[in-house]
């Protein structure tokens, strides 16, 4: 659970930041925005099997493309066997996990971006506001709805994440990638305790039915405050 945690809040730091900034940028009238959005939707629809195995090979020890590009440009002191390193092994997963999971976020975003008025930003800009007082005053407050469905699905989305930790690490080294359902999943396979799996997927869950029930609850409150 520890370990779902963690990439989970690098998912809500790193990865919705990230997602807001880029929306936030393809809002403006800019040359080729289109273009800007279908390539950061990307990733979110690409096999995570696949992502996985990819990134499992860059990473890699031995013959890793990320080794190889450090040891080019003088660095050699920092190469190791990144998925295979309890030390950097999940974080590596997290990086990956916020790579392939920020295109969600960024066309939530950008759609709640559109729903504001353009005469909002037009009445700030000649009330003589900066670009930072009409983010802070008139997109934020605005965004506020948006914020919490994007932090609840990347809560709910992320303490599920399964097949990228499958097809990159198995849960290793040791358990230092495991997450809960990768532990369900060798309850049942593993040790064929299928009895003890179940209470486990229950105990699961209620953990995320509770998990979205405050962020709800949050919600409210501060569309009242």
């Amino acid at each position: 659970m520890l370990q779902a945690g963690y990439i989970t809040l690098i998912a809500l730091t790193f990865q919705n930041a990230l997602a807001l900034m880029l929306a936030l940028a393809c809002d403006r009238d800019i040359k080729g925005g289109n273009i800007y959005r279908v390539i950061f939707y990307l990733p979110p629809v690409l096999s995570e099997v696949v992502v996985g195995l990819v990134w499992r090979w860059i990473y890699d020890g031995n013959y890793g493309l990320l080794n190889h590009w450090l040891t080019s440009i003088g660095l050699s002191n920092l190469v190791t066997d990144w998925l295979s390193n309890p030390n950097t092994a999940l974080t590596c997963v997290a990086i990956i996990h916020c790579w392939k999971g920020f295109g969600w976020g960024f066309i939530i975003f950008l759609a709640g971006l559109q729903t504001i008025p353009r005469q909002l930003y037009e009445a700030a800009r000649v009330d003589g506001a900066s670009s930072w007082q009409i983010f802070k005053n008139v997109t934020i407050p605005l965004m506020v709805p948006v914020f919490i469905l994007v932090s609840i699905l990347t809560v709910l989305g992320t303490m599920q994440v399964f097949v990228l930790i499958l097809s990159m690490t198995n849960g290793g080294p040791g358990y230092h990638t495991e997450v809960p359902v990768t532990r369900i999943l060798a309850s049942m396979v593993d040790s064929s305790r299928f009895g003890y799996a179940c209470s486990q997927g229950i105990m699961f869950g209620a953990v995320l039915l509770a998990v979205s029930f405050m962020q709800i609850r949050l919600s409210k409150y501060m569309k009242q405050a």
